[in-house]
């Protein structure tokens, strides 16, 4: 079962059910200009969603067509979609009652229009300010609508992921035992629940495609080490991470980088060993709680063996960025460039496909939740 780890979902009707006065509203016109991918095109409407008097974001139809969206699924040789709740519409600097009535229309269309159709993953969004109600709301998508995943923008406020005040929620989640997927994380120094070219973007001014190229990897290399360090792992260590769109090729160097950073029989620098000398430790070597990260490649990444080299036991997973149209959307020809691989081993590419992502959502051979 090939799973497409990473596409965008974004059901025009779920702003009929908040009742919120701030809500914002909806205009959807007939496309005037096709989104084109590798020569794609991807037909129908074009939406926009304006709140506060402001235009939000604009998108296709095959962000809200489950019908199309299957299409493209079926072109690029995926089985499942994972269902991502779409970033800009869904945010956390939203008035707390909006926030909330938001995620609980999200969440109820979702499990609604994938109800007893098996070639999607529903994924809840929660209003992570209000943690009592995330926790509440969290236990209500998965237990009653079947959501099989939590997404979150990042961390809150001026705390990463490691920050104590989502322990309460992690535990939740570790009893539902769900993955975390984040998508995107914020960027690095940056405020945690922003998007990144949105706002405090100043180092990539008048460089556009740095916030992805960049942002992606060097935020999710700080929030891997914070979680690691922290002990926040050591505290949940059922806890399962996804991280998407920051590519790969990074993981082998932090992990032999913190590792390094480590005092043990290999440390080569005495300064380390002293550094931690009396200093609260972590229970294993930093590389091996990677078990709990799994990471997202881009079918580009045409060096994905040499990083499983760096990896072996590793956590690799695939996503399309479908429908978007930037430098790591690859649908429809994801599949198959993993496929034509030649330096990569069938066991690998099976992993990387679905076989890793079927144990991150805890699924068996037919799409059904093991847990």
């Amino acid at each position: 079962m090939y799973i497409d780890g990473d596409t965008h979902y974004w059901p025009l009707r779920f702003i009929d059910k908040v009742k919120h006065p701030g809500r914002g509203h909806l205009e959807v016109v007939e496309d005037k200009g096709d989104m084109v991918r590798y020569g794609e095109v991807v037909p129908g409407r074009v939406a926009t969603y304006y709140r506060d008097g402001k235009k939000i974001h604009s998108f296709k139809e095959g962000r809200w067509s489950l019908s199309l969206r299957a299409e493209f699924m079926k072109k690029d040789g995926f089985d499942v979609q994972v269902l991502i709740p779409d970033n800009r519409q869904l945010i956390y600097e939203v008035d707390a009652e909006l926030g909330r009535q938001l995620a609980r229309a999200y969440n109820d269309t979702v499990a609604e229009d994938i109800q007893g159709d098996g070639r999607f993953v529903g994924v809840a969004w929660i209003y992570l300010p209000d943690i009592n109600e995330s926790i509440k709301e969290l236990r209500r998508a998965v237990k009653e609508l079947g959501l099989k995943a939590v997404k979150f923008n990042g961390g809150w406020g001026d705390g990463d992921l490691d920050n104590e005040v989502l322990y309460p929620l992690y535990e939740e989640i570790a009893a539902l035992d769900i993955p975390i997927l984040l998508h995107p994380a914020a960027r690095v120094f940056e405020l945690q629940h922003s998007h990144p070219w949105l706002v405090g973007a100043e180092r990539f001014q008048g460089f556009q495609h740095f916030p992805t190229a960049l942002g992606f990897p060097l935020t999710y290399m700080v929030s891997a080490a914070r979680l690691i360090f922290s002990g926040t792992l050591d505290r949940f260590p059922t806890l399962k991470f996804g991280f998407f769109e920051g590519g790969v090729g990074w993981v082998p160097w932090i992990m032999h980088t913190l590792d390094a950073h480590m005092p043990n029989e290999a440390t080569i620098s005495v300064a380390v060993q002293q550094f931690f000398e009396g200093k609260k430790g972590i229970q294993k070597m930093p590389s091996q709680y990677f078990d709990q990260f799994y990471i997202a490649c881009v079918s580009w990444e045409s060096y994905l063996a040499d990083t499983v080299n760096g990896w072996p036991n590793h956590n690799i997973i695939i996503g399309s960025d479908f429908d978007h149209g930037d430098a790591v959307a690859t649908w429809p020809r994801t599949v198959d460039v993993i496929k034509q691989m030649k330096n990569l081993s069938e066991l690998d590419k099976e992993k990387i496909l679905g076989g890793n992502a079927m144990k991150m959502f805890g699924l068996d051979r037919n799409g059904t939740a093991r847990h």
